[in-house]
C-alpha cells in the first residue's frame, strides 16, 4: 500500500481559512459557524465560517469534502446547503457527536479495520486537538 503524507492545518479566524484555502488544495476542511468563542453570531458578520463559504462562492476552489461542525443548527444548515450547491461533499454534524467522527470516519474514506495508517494517525490527531479543546488545552 502507498503511504500518503498527512498533514493537519489548523486556523482560528475566517481570514485565515480563506487565505489557507486560496493558497493550497485540502482534502478535508472542518468548518465551524461561531469563531472565537462567540455562539450564534449573525452570518452576515465576516469574522464567522459563512465568510469562508462566502468566498467559496465567489472564488471557487478544488478541495474535497467538508464537515460543517458548529453548534449553532441555522448557521450550520445554511452553509450545509451553500456548500453543496457549489458541488462540494459535505456533512453536518455537531462537533464532538457519534455522528461527527463517523462523518470524519467516512470523509476520509477509512473503513472499520483502518488498515491505512497514514489515515489513521489524522484521525489521531484530529482527535488529539479537539480534546485538547475540551480540556482547555490540557489535552
Amino acid at each position: 500500500m502507498e503511504s500518503l503524507p498527512c498533514d493537519l492545518t489548523i486556523v482560528e479566524t475566517a481570514d485565515e481559512c480563506i487565505r489557507q484555502l486560496s493558497e493550497r488544495t485540502f482534502d478535508l476542511v472542518f468548518l465551524d459557524h461561531d469563531l472565537g468563542g462567540e455562539i450564534y453570531c449573525d452570518s452576515s458578520r465576516e469574522d464567522c465560517g459563512m465568510e469562508v463559504v462566502r468566498w467559496l462562492k465567489k472564488e471557487g476552489g478544488k478541495h474535497g469534502g467538508f464537515i460543517v461542525h458548529t453548534m449553532n443548527a441555522v448557521a450550520a444548515a445554511a452553509m450545509y446547503l451553500e456548500l453543496s450547491a457549489l458541488g462540494y461533499r459535505v456533512t453536518q454534524a455537531t462537533f464532538g457527536s457519534a455522528s461527527f467522527y463517523r462523518d470524519l470516519h467516512v470523509m476520509l474514506e477509512i473503513e472499520a479495520s483502518a488498515k491505512s495508517v497514514p489515515r489513521k494517525s489524522l484521525v489521531e490527531k484530529i482527535n488529539a486537538y479537539f480534546r485538547s479543546i475540551r480540556s482547555g488545552g490540557k489535552g
